[in-house]
């Protein structure tokens, strides 16, 4: 699977964007144990899209710098109108 694809996946797992998980393990200590994880990629880029506080989809970048990544994900979901 594409890292995109990767990074979309997680958002949708887990109902929140990518860069928490990375912001979480850059604090360190117990949230280190997220890297046990295996359907978690933990770098900014991936979006949840919400409609009605619900999930209906996601959008995952990869390519740039993570920050550049979430940038570009939040552009698609902005024109996704969610």
């Amino acid at each position: 699977m594409l890292v995109a694809q990767q990074k979309a996946k997680t958002a949708v797992d887990f109902r929140r964007p990518t860069g928490a998980s990375e912001s979480a393990l850059a604090d360190g200590g117990l949230h280190w144990r997220l890297l046990g994880m295996t359907n978690l990629t933990p770098l900014e880029g991936g979006l949840p899209i919400l409609r009605d506080g619900r999930v209906i989809g996601a959008i995952g970048v990869s390519g740039m710098q993570s920050t550049q990544d979430a940038q570009a994900a939040a552009a698609g979901v902005a024109a996704f109108g969610a």
